[in-house]
């Protein structure tokens, strides 16, 4: 009779335990995905977010709505506006100007200093963390 080895067995288990665990990176996101805060549908990737709440990931079309719902930029990602890849929001630079944002708030989000900057003096924007921006609306009444 065939026993299993004990080292076999405990690699199976890991193994499959290991499949279930959920992932750090959110999955890609959809055209066309309905914004979880507005309902709109996203189009424009360069400012698509994208964060975990209540164990699912939530797309957003905008740092705007993102901002409506964040309350830390804890498992937040941001797309920079130049690759459209997705990045950990305290990675990234925000910037707001007037820039041509989907939801009119301007906001914009870059993975180098040089670019925010670079941007925020092209549209007379200022350059901010996204946790400022969570803490500043937290203090508003």
């Amino acid at each position: 009779m065939l026993r299993p080895r004990p080292d076999v067995l405990l690699g199976l288990v890991l193994l499959a335990v290991a499949g279930c665990a959920e992932p750090r990176y959110p999955p890609p996101i959809r055209a066309g995905a309905a914004c979880a805060a507005c309902g709109m549908r996203i189009e424009n990737m360069r400012f698509a977010t994208e964060q975990r709440a209540q164990g699912s990931w939530r797309p957003y079309d905008s740092i705007e709505c993102l901002l409506r719902e964040a309350e830390s930029t804890h498992e937040a990602f941001l797309s920079d506006y130049d690759t459209q890849a997705l990045y950990a929001a305290d990675s990234m630079w925000v910037v707001q100007g007037r820039i041509d944002s989907p939801m009119g708030g301007g906001y914009a989000a870059f993975l180098g200093r040089a670019q925010a900057d670079e941007a925020a003096a092209e549209t007379e924007g200022e350059v901010f963390r996204l946790d400022a921006l969570i803490a500043a609306k937290g203090a508003t009444p």
